[in-house]
């Protein structure tokens, strides 16, 4: 979305009566306009609430799905084995759902604040589109993160958003600032996180608590047949953790990467 910027202005000599005719329909215009946002805000707010709704059910069908493949074959019951069969299948189309429901919310808010940054920046309308769009960053953010450890990448996400707030003189979502400051220190390991990794901690509890790592940086030793993560330090080399074939920590070097020394000679 890119607000309009005025380039120039023409001066022309109108007759009195036609310059009032026809302020008075630019108004008529814009009160029209203004009643539309109204419509379309309470369009925007059910569609979200819509989404939600349906992501929650997501989540929902897919901690399921994995509480059921964590059973043994020989424990599964028929009910178990029931779930297996048909929950596949109903996440399938709930995921198409929740994607057709997410880009038509894009695509409407995408409308919508295009003429609510532009012509009507200070309505309430305005603010609530914003929080919708910014709560909609911070959730495209995230799964950046989730997805491919690209904090980096979910820290411009948000700061778009936190620009369009900028760009009309309101406060930004503090959601948005608090997501932006703790991607930037997810961005390279500390000593505090590195020391939260335990021998034996499987892969998804090590990115709970050292962050996902980015996805160029899970490195496979196909000679080994193991697995390791590397996790920058701010001021240069890498920290790494070492995974078994059974993906569970055996090992971990805080220093296994040294800083690139660069000879100034």
């Amino acid at each position: 979305m890119r607000r309009r910027i005025l380039t120039s202005m023409l001066v022309i000599p109108i007759v009195f009566g036609l310059m009032a005719g026809c302020t008075s329909k630019e108004e008529r215009e814009k009160e029209q306009k203004k009643a539309q946002m109204g419509q379309q805000i309470t369009e925007i707010e059910q569609m979200y609430a819509d989404l939600q709704k349906s992501r929650e059910e997501l989540a929902s069908l897919k901690t399921a799905l994995k509480e059921a493949e964590a059973i043994p074959v020989r424990k599964r019951t028929d009910e178990t084995k029931a779930q297996l069969a048909e929950l596949p299948d109903r996440i399938k189309t709930l995921e198409e759902k929740t994607s057709k429901g997410y880009d038509a919310l894009q695509d409407k808010l995408a409308t919508f604040l295009t003429t609510a940054l532009n012509d009507f920046p200070k309505a309430p309308e305005t603010a609530k589109g914003l929080e919708i769009y910014a709560k909609e960053a911070l959730y495209t953010a995230e799964d950046v993160v989730k997805k491919a450890g690209d904090y980096k990448k979910a820290i411009e996400i948000l700061q778009t958003a936190k620009t369009y707030y900028e760009s009309i003189g309101l406060t930004p979502y503090q959601p948005l600032l608090d997501a932006m400051d703790r991607y930037d220190d997810m961005r390279f390991i500390t000593k505090e996180r590195f020391d939260a990794v335990k021998k034996g901690m499987t892969e998804d509890e090590v990115a709970e608590v050292a962050g996902a790592p980015y996805y160029m940086n899970k490195k496979k030793d196909e000679k080994r047949g193991i697995v390791y993560w590397l996790y920058p330090h701010r001021d240069g080399g890498a920290a790494a953790i070492y995974f078994n074939k059974k993906h569970k920590v055996y090992h971990k070097d805080f220093n296994a990467v040294k800083p690139r020394v660069v000879n100034k000679d």
